[in-house]
């Protein structure tokens, strides 16, 4: 016996360990607390088929192996009702045996020396240890979280900075200059080349001084035509008008989340049921922002609730609407790209069920993106609903926290 309560100890440690990267098909009935009684059970049963088979070695090994097998159907049996038991059973449970099978003998005869003082209560110690370790792992589960984010800022992106002036521009801006000795033909600055050149050759020395006269006219620039100032539009306005329309889509998700117990689960454990489907619009302008859930789409850990929630909660109502009537003033801040918080006055409507609600909620502005991460909380009896039953649920609680995260873009 204590050697099998030994074994099933270390059994129970080595389990519960390995439960943890495993999908339970229910973390309020399939844990590692449930994992470590298990492996306890399978220890105790070590030690009796030993201390009655012990000089009978293969018909220890074949009892032993009856127990795996018995633990292998009922595991498969259990996989139609509840998906994941057999991936999740079938590999602790051939833990448990092999380690109970091989550790037993070996501890049993550690066991019967004399003289162990102490040492007789190290089966008991090892079982406290074993509890221990199980109980202290149970919240660890891999049961999604209800709890959502708003996704972080994008980059700051560096001002751009005016590139500095190359050699060759400033060559071509800069005045050219002859090379020494070399007289230049053209001079650099206006009237034009032509006029200067052949002025003294076509023009006889009487008319210079109508040409003298002349020049200060064709010297003398055009008067410019002045530039007419552009028409005022309508294009500011319409931009302004299209920036204050954000579209609700890919990113965006909901999660409900309550608190319930199945069977005879020593803790209580809280349900997530999440979607993603979501669409919509929020305005910046004034007008109703609206948000359309499709109820169907809603999923969680388990099948059978999922079922529930499409075939017996939402049947002929497969949509959920929030609409916001007016957003209140946002300050400059918002706009600024830091994250604002407040509250939201909104209303959910299901079916012909219209309920009031309160949002706690986080907001940011990203330029063309707006985040907002909004909380709030509702009973039962709130949305006209009745409480939710099944045969494997024993608790349920009354209230229902709800995240949604609404990523819109300008369209």
């Amino acid at each position: 016996m204590l050697a099998g309560l030994a074994a099933g100890a270390i059994a129970a440690i080595i389990a519960s360990l390995v439960s943890l990267p495993l999908h339970s098909p229910v973390d309020s009935a399939f844990n590692s607390a449930t994992v470590a009684v298990a492996a306890l059970v399978v220890g105790l049963i070590a030690g009796l088929l030993w201390s009655w088979l012990s000089a009978r070695m293969l018909w220890y090994g074949v009892a032993l192996a009856g127990l795996f097998i018995i633990v292998l159907v009922a595991a498969l049996a259990g996989n139609s009702q509840l998906e994941r038991l057999a991936s999740f059973a079938i590999p602790l449970a051939a833990i448990a045996v092999i380690v109970c099978a091989v550790l037993t003998p070996a501890l049993a005869s550690f066991f019967l020396r004399p003289n162990l003082g102490l040492m007789k209560w190290s089966p008991v110690i090892a079982v406290i240890m074993a509890l221990a370790v199980g109980f202290g792992l149970i919240t660890q589960g891999d049961a999604g979280s209800g709890d959502l984010a708003l996704p972080p800022p994008p980059p700051t992106a560096a001002a751009p900075t005016a590139p500095a002036p190359t050699e060759s521009a400033s060559a071509a801006t800069a005045t050219p200059s002859a090379p020494s000795g070399v007289s230049s033909p053209t001079p650099t600055a206006a009237p034009p080349p032509a006029a200067t050149e052949t002025a003294p050759a076509t023009v006889p020395p009487a008319a210079t001084p109508t040409q003298t006269a002349a020049r200060p006219a064709t010297a003398t620039p055009a008067p410019a035509v002045p530039t007419p100032e552009p028409a005022p539009t309508d294009a500011a306005p319409e931009a302004e008008e299209s920036g204050q329309s954000f579209v609700i889509g890919e990113g965006s998700e909901i999660t409900f989340t309550v608190e319930e117990e199945l069977g005879r689960s020593p803790v209580r454990f809280d349900a997530v049921i999440s979607g993603a489907e979501l669409s919509g619009t929020a305005n910046l302008d004034g007008s109703p922002s609206v948000v359309t859930l499709d109820l169907h789409s809603l999923s969680s850990d388990q099948e059978w609730r999922d079922r529930y929630i499409r075939n017996r909660m939402f049947p002929d109502t497969p949509e959920a609407i929030v609409t916001v009537e007016k957003l209140p003033d946002l300050s400059q801040s918002f706009f600024d790209g830091e994250t604002t918080t407040g509250e939201l006055a909104g209303s959910l409507q299901i079916g012909d069920t219209v309920t009031p609600l309160v949002f706690e909620v986080e907001a940011r502005h990203d330029g063309d993106t707006i985040n907002v991460l909004g909380r709030t909380t509702f009973t039962w009896e709130e949305l006209g609903l009745p409480k939710p039953t099944a045969r494997s649920v024993v608790y349920l609680a009354d209230e229902v926290r709800v995240q949604v995260l609404l990523i819109a873009r300008a369209p």
